[in-house]
C-alpha cells in the first residue's frame, strides 16, 4: 500500500472511530472557561495592512471566478484578506479533523449537519471558542439567524458556533398536467385516485410514442415523506409533538400504516425501479425526458427555468403541476424547526489574536445585513441588481453572481431572497410552501456521549427499506424496534431528545 493512500485509511478509521479530533487535542484545554472577550480592555494593535482570514467551507474552488467581485469588495470594505479555502462536501469534514488534529483550524469554520459529530468533539476538546462573551458584537448576525440559531449551536450548555438561517425546502407530489389531458384525467385528489393515475400512466403509453417505456411516480428516497405524510408521520427517527407529548416517527402507530400505503403503489409496479437510488440530478433528468409523470420532489428541482427549457425541448407541451394535499392527508412533508444546514465556529486560538477576532466578527455582521448581504445575496448593485422602490429587481448580467451563495456566511432571509432570485417560480414556490407541513425538532437534538447517531440512522434506513420493498412483513416491525433499542443503546437517545426538548420549552 502506498504511503498516500495509507494516510487516507488511517484519517478515515481514526474519523470513523471519533478518535482523531478527541486524540490530539492539546490537553491544556478548557472548554469550560469562559475566557474574557477580546474587544474589552485596551484596543488591540493593529496591523499594517490587511487582516488575513481564511474560511474552510464546503465546496468546489472551481466555483469560484478569477474575477472574484465579491472578495475585491468585502477586503475592500473591512481592511481585509479573505479567502475561501474550498473542499469537496465529501472530504470536507476529513480535512476540518486533519486540521483539528494539527491545531491548525482556520479562522473561521463551516460544518454540514451531516458532520455534526466533528463540531461536536471539537468543541468538547477544546478547539472552538465559546462564542457567550461575544454575542453582543454580532447584532446582525443574530437579526440573520435568530436567537434559535445561537441555541443550535450550544453544546454542553455552551456556545461554540451558530446555524446558518434556515432554508426553505418546500416539497410535493408534481404531475404533468399535459398527460392528465391527453388520457382524460382529472387530478387525483385521494391517494387511491393517486394510484389509479399512476397505473395510467405506466399502461396506457401517455407520452404516445407506441412504447410501454414510462412509469407513474419517481423521485428519490425522500419520496417516503410523501406516503408517510399521508398517514400523519413523516420519514424514520424524527421528533415531533403530539398531545403535547414527544413523539419518535418511528413509535407512532401510523407509520406501520404509511409502510403499508408504501407498499401498495410499489407492489403495483407504478414507482421508478430506481426511486430509492436516485439522486436530484437523475429526477430531474428523467422529468425533462418523460420517464414518469409523477415526481415528489421540490421545485428547484423540477421547475427552474433551466429544468423547464430541457423539458419542453423534447415535449413542447410539456407541463408540470403542484398537486395540492391530498384529501386526508395531515402532512405532505416535513419542517425541522430545529433545522441546522450548517454550523458557523471559530477556532478558540483567535481569542490570542484580537484584532483578527473582532475583523472576523465584523465580517459575519457585514454579510448578514444591508450592503454586504445584498452584496452575497445578489451581487454588485446597479450591475446584477437594481433598486426599484422596494424592490430588488435582477439585471441581464445577474449570471455573472451565481457564484455570490458560497459568501452566504451566516445564510439569508429564504423566502425573499428566492421571490427575487426566481421571479417565474415565485407562485408555485409560495404554493409549495403552503402545503400542510409537520414540525419536527431533530436540530436541536443533540446525541448524548456514546450513541452513535450515523450507525443506529443506517441501520434504520437499511431495515425501512426492506418494509418499503416488503422484503421485511409489517408484522416484524415490532422486532426490529426491539432490535434498534439493543444494538444501538436507542433509548438512552430518546431520553435525550425528551430532556433537551423539555429543558427548551417545546415539551411540557
Amino acid at each position: 500500500m502506498n504511503n498516500k493512500r495509507w494516510v487516507r485509511v488511517l484519517m478515515g478509521t481514526m474519523l470513523t472511530s471519533g478518535l482523531l479530533v478527541s486524540a490530539c487535542a492539546p490537553k491544556a484545554a478548557d472548554p469550560a472557561a469562559t475566557p474574557e472577550p477580546a474587544a474589552k480592555g485596551a484596543e488591540p494593535a493593529k496591523s499594517a495592512g490587511p487582516v488575513s482570514i481564511t474560511m474552510a467551507r464546503a465546496g468546489s474552488p472551481s466555483a469560484i471566478p478569477k474575477e472574484d467581485f465579491v472578495k475585491k469588495e468585502l477586503d475592500a470594505k473591512l481592511g481585509i484578506n479573505f479567502k475561501l479555502d474550498l473542499t469537496d462536501d465529501k472530504e470536507h469534514a476529513n480535512k476540518l479533523s486533519v486540521l483539528a488534529a494539527s491545531q491548525n483550524l482556520p479562522d473561521l469554520i463551516e460544518i454540514k449537519e451531516k458532520d455534526l459529530s466533528v463540531y461536536y468533539q471539537m468543541a468538547r476538546n477544546g478547539l472552538l471558542l465559546d462564542l457567550t462573551p461575544y454575542l453582543d458584537k454580532l447584532g446582525s448576525v443574530k437579526k440573520q439567524v435568530g436567537e434559535e440559531g445561537f441555541t443550535k449551536g450550544k453544546v454542553d450548555g455552551k456556545v461554540f458556533g451558530f446555524s446558518q438561517a434556515p432554508r426553505i425546502v418546500p416539497q410535493g407530489f408534481w404531475i404533468r398536467k399535459d398527460w392528465l389531458d391527453k388520457l382524460g384525467l382529472k387530478a387525483p385528489t385521494t391517494m387511491d385516485e393517486l394510484l389509479e393515475v399512476a397505473k395510467a400512466f405506466t399502461e396506457k403509453d401517455p407520452d404516445g410514442n407506441g412504447k410501454k417505456d414510462t412509469y407513474g411516480i419517481s423521485g428519490t428516497r425522500e419520496t417516503e415523506r410523501g406516503f408517510l405524510g399521508a398517514h400523519g408521520t413523516t420519514e424514520p427517527n424524527k421528533f415531533y409533538i403530539q398531545d403535547g407529548k414527544l413523539v419518535n416517527s418511528l413509535y407512532d402507530p401510523n407509520m406501520k400504516k404509511g409502510i403499508e400505503e408504501f407498499q401498495r403503489f410499489l407492489k403495483a409496479g407504478v414507482v421508478d425501479p430506481e426511486l430509492f437510488t436516485n439522486k436530484v440530478t437523475d429526477v430531474t433528468d428523467k422529468a425533462a425526458k418523460g420517464f414518469a409523470g409523477i415526481f415528489y420532489e421540490q421545485w428547484a428541482g423540477l421547475v427552474r427555468d433551466e429544468h423547464v427549457k430541457k423539458m419542453k425541448e423534447i415535449n413542447p407541451k410539456a407541463e408540470l403541476v403542484l398537486l395540492p394535499a391530498l384529501q386526508g392527508a395531515k402532512n405532505v412533508r416535513f419542517n425541522d424547526v430545529g433545522q441546522i444546514t450548517a454550523i458557523i465556529a471559530i477556532p478558540k486560538k483567535l481569542e490570542k489574536d484580537p484584532e483578527k477576532l473582532n475583523k472576523v466578527l465584523e465580517l459575519l455582521n457585514y454579510v448578514s445585513e444591508g450592503d454586504g448581504a445584498n452584496l452575497v445575496y445578489y451581487g454588485q448593485k446597479d450591475v446584477h441588481w437594481k433598486q426599484e422602490g422596494d424592490k430588488i429587481v435582477l439585471t441581464e448580467k445577474k449570471g455573472e453572481a451565481s457564484y455570490t451563495w458560497l459568501y452566504q456566511l451566516t445564510g439569508r432571509p429564504e423566502m425573499d431572497y428566492l421571490m427575487t432570485k426566481f421571479p417565474p417560480q415565485a407562485a408555485l414556490i409560495k404554493e409549495s410552501s403552503a402545503l400542510p407541513e409537520l414540525k419536527v425538532y431533530n436540530g436541536f437534538v443533540i446525541p448524548p456521549k456514546g450513541f452513535n447517531i450515523t450507525d443506529a440512522n443506517r441501520f434504520i434506513g437499511e431495515e425501512m427499506l426492506k418494509f418499503y420493498t416488503g422484503k421485511a412483513k409489517v408484522e416484524d416491525y415490532d422486532a426490529f424496534l426491539a432490535s434498534l433499542e439493543k444494538t444501538f443503546n436507542f433509548k438512552v437517545y430518546l431520553e435525550e431528545a425528551d430532556k433537551t426538548l423539555k429543558g427548551l420549552g417545546y415539551v411540557k
